[in-house]
């Protein structure tokens, strides 16, 4: 990707591009384990799950070792980033994160997968569950 749009790219994403540098000096140490080509994925210890934001993904040490996980990470979410720009936080991060924490309580049968932000995730990433 040439220079000019790979800083068109960070710009576009540039809220949940912060956020997601501000997750990793949270979540430090870390250890970068691939680079997609849409995000860098990293895992931590002192992550139980994932987030996407923007340009970076931060999972668990556990799933670093699962594909699925790293493609629905570092892909999915990755290029919904790229696609909603400035709109990703609204769209696909509050809403996932609502999801995350409360699925099990309102729709308990219902797969984590299942809803929108992590189905077209899956969808994007070319996940099948």
């Amino acid at each position: 990707m040439n220079h000019l749009l790979s800083i068109v790219l960070y710009v576009w994403q540039l809220p949940q591009n912060l956020l997601g540098l501000l997750v990793l000096l949270i979540m430090k140490p870390v250890k970068l384990i691939r680079d997609t080509g849409y995000a860098k994925v990293y895992s931590s210890r002192r992550i139980s799950g994932g987030i996407s934001l923007g340009q970076y993904s931060c999972i668990s040490y556990v799933s670093s070792k699962n594909e699925k996980t790293i493609r629905h990470e570092g892909i999915g979410h990755a290029r919904q980033s790229r696609m909603l720009g400035p709109l990703y936080l609204v769209v696909i991060g509050l809403p996932s994160i609502l999801w995350a924490a409360l699925h099990n309580i309102v729709a308990p049968r219902k797969s984590y997968y299942w809803f929108y932000t992590e189905a077209w995730a899956d969808s994007l990433g070319g996940v099948k569950r």
